[in-house]
């Protein structure tokens, strides 16, 4: 296949270079990352309906943590804008073991019960049937 120059073809392509990089959208661009967000407190249930009204747009969610209480309320707006009943959802924190500690779960613990009933339930002696004893009609 022979190559040629097309100088309108060249002419072509820097321009639409030139439109790319004045509108932002050079190949070689990424778009930078957000930082994280922290996690949004109020003061109740009060606030939980004060951020609903004024930091959520439609069709949106978010989850905001009470600062004195172990709760989160769970915040909707649907696509027209309407705010959806609040959900109040309570919640209990608890440490997570390290890898490798002296720790069990409830279901271990269990489950180790269990087996030691078998076994145990094992080695007791089986009683012999009672004898029924004859009746006098």
């Amino acid at each position: 296949m022979d190559s040629f120059y097309n100088p309108q073809l060249s002419s072509l392509q820097t321009q639409i270079q030139q439109i790319q990089s004045l509108m932002g959208k050079t190949p070689q661009a990424a778009a930078p990352q957000a930082p994280p967000q922290a996690i949004p407190q109020v003061d109740g249930l009060d606030g939980a309906r004060e951020y609903l009204k004024t930091k959520m747009s439609a069709n949106s969610t978010a989850a905001v943590f009470d600062k004195s209480d172990s709760v989160f309320f769970a915040l909707a707006v649907d696509a027209n804008g309407i705010p959806q009943p609040i959900k109040r959802c309570p919640y209990t924190m608890e440490d997570v073991p390290e890898p490798g500690s002296n720790t069990i779960t409830k279901q271990d613990l269990d489950a180790f019960e269990e087996k030691i009933m078998g076994l145990i339930a094992s080695m007791a002696p089986k009683k012999a049937p009672a004898k029924k004893e004859a009746t006098e009609e």
